[in-house]
């Protein structure tokens, strides 16, 4: 089992690989040397941007970008009308996931 953190900092690099939470985009190569991110909880979910997490509320869905950004893990949250309304979105996430990970074996 691997351990996540929800932020980071430097000390925590050394002995955390991963965090759901990365907003120094300035930086990035400097971080992500040690570390990986993967969005948040409260990214929001394929749709009407529900993020299932109460001090969130909805944020909003970008269906041109699938609202993933290159600095983190593709990540696809699920609430409760993902898989009955946005099976093709979910898919699309999915897909732009594995073409990520075949990239990260090219490196």
């Amino acid at each position: 089992m691997a351990a996540v953190g929800e932020m980071h900092y430097d000390a925590l690099l050394e002995f955390i690989p991963m965090y759901h939470s990365f907003g120094q985009t300035l930086v990035a190569d400097l971080v992500q040397r040690h570390g990986r991110f993967f969005q948040h909880l409260s990214h929001p979910a394929p749709g009407r941007g529900s993020t299932g997490v109460h001090e969130a509320g909805f944020g909003r869905w970008n269906p041109q970008t699938l609202s993933l950004t290159e600095t983190t893990i593709p990540t696809l949250n699920v609430v409760d009308d993902t898989f009955d309304s946005y099976r093709a979105e979910m898919d699309a996430v999915i897909q732009r996931a594995k073409l990520a990970r075949a990239a990260l074996r090219t490196e």
